[in-house]
């Protein structure tokens, strides 16, 4: 019996299949980039917001302390309230020096801390579980901010507040480090962002760092540091860069 020519079932030949995988590949190619900066806008909106309700709390207890978190408000903390335990206050990450918020009775939540990132070692991927008593606030991976200090001009071993309204307080995105940066020696995140990084400045104005970073050339990728000329801290009133007098603390790792 005569099958019908349209009761045939005619297959793809190799050369169609490769024409059409090569096809895919290049609108892959193209659309990779635009399908992942948009799926990472939530991700930058909520490092952003957080920023901004961290610089509430931190205003906060600058209001109650005289002063953002330092070496000489965690001494007198420790002081005051013997009883309490929250963690370490002082140290060469920022987590430290942010539990110091929770000694006012108004700063009980882990939430402006969070920001989604995976990079070198240091993953928050969920906020933080608001466990705070016996030395578990913000533990490793409940923070993803980096907090910004001054050091100080008689003791480099003092960590003191930053006092200038223009001067950076946290920067969102940087490159976790087991030592603060010094000034705008800082390493920041290529991936979690994708070349965006964040900064909340004392006056409580977060700005988009995207135009200020060019990709390290040794790291393929993974790395951004400031580009030629930039700075993030502010100059003197003849014009000199005042960055070597400050510490950039990264999150726990």
């Amino acid at each position: 019996m005569k099958v019908s020519a349209l009761n045939k079932k005619k297959g793809f030949t190799l050369i169609e299949l490769m024409v059409v995988i090569a096809i895919l590949a290049a609108l892959a190619s193209i659309g990779y980039g635009p399908i992942i900066d948009h799926m990472n806008d939530g991700d930058r909106q909520k490092a952003s917001s957080n920023l901004k309700s961290l610089h509430t709390v931190l205003q906060g207890f600058k209001t109650d302390q005289g002063s953002y978190p330092c070496d000489s408000t965690a001494e007198r903390l420790q002081e005051e309230k013997p009883d309490l335990n929250f963690g370490a206050l002082t140290g060469d990450n920022s987590n430290a020096y942010f539990r110091q918020i929770y000694y006012s009775p108004s700063n009980v939540s882990e939430k402006p801390f969070f920001a989604k990132v995976s990079c070198n070692g240091l993953s928050v991927t969920q906020e933080g579980d608001e466990k705070l008593a016996n030395g578990a606030a913000l533990s490793r991976g409940e923070n993803a901010m980096a907090y910004v200090m001054r050091k100080n001009s008689e003791d480099p071993a003092i960590k003191d507040g930053v006092s200038k309204s223009n001067a950076p307080l946290a920067i969102c995105g940087i490159y976790p480090n087991a030592v603060p940066y010094s000034g705008d020696q800082i390493a920041f995140d290529g991936t979690s962002f994708r070349g965006h990084a964040f900064m909340l400045s004392c006056d409580g104005s977060v700005k988009d760092l995207e135009r200020d970073l060019e990709e390290d050339d040794q790291s393929d990728g993974d790395k951004y540091i400031m580009a030629s000329g930039k700075s993030l801290f502010p100059e003197t009133k003849k014009g000199r860069s005042t960055a070597d007098g400050y510490l950039v603390l990264s999150p726990e790792k």
